[in-house]
């Protein structure tokens, strides 16, 4: 299994479009082949920052996702609300 955290910092002014495109993302990350969780988390004492977690159940399937056009759509569209450069953590479990 292959598991990836990321932390990030949306702009606030456009924290309620985020949530409503952070939803939808849930929903069809969660739909991949693949893919065994996928979710986003509001970090509780900062405002506007969040982390996401992803567990698939190998690099293959995490590969092909990454190559999908879901992944470039939802990619291009998640940097119109960061307000600096998200940090990322992978990690492998057998």
């Amino acid at each position: 299994m292959i598991m990836i955290t990321g932390r990030f910092s949306i702009d606030p002014m456009k924290r309620a479009a985020f949530l409503v495109f952070a939803k939808g993302m849930v929903s069809r990350e969660q739909q991949q082949p693949g893919c065994l969780g996928f979710g986003i988390f509001e970090d509780v004492t900062t405002m506007n920052t969040f982390v996401m977690i992803e567990q698939w159940e190998n690099a293959e399937a995490l590969d092909a996702h990454s190559e999908s056009a879901i992944f470039a759509h939802d990619d291009e569209v998640m940097s119109t609300f960061l307000i600096a450069e998200p940090s990322w953590d992978e990690y492998e479990f057998e």
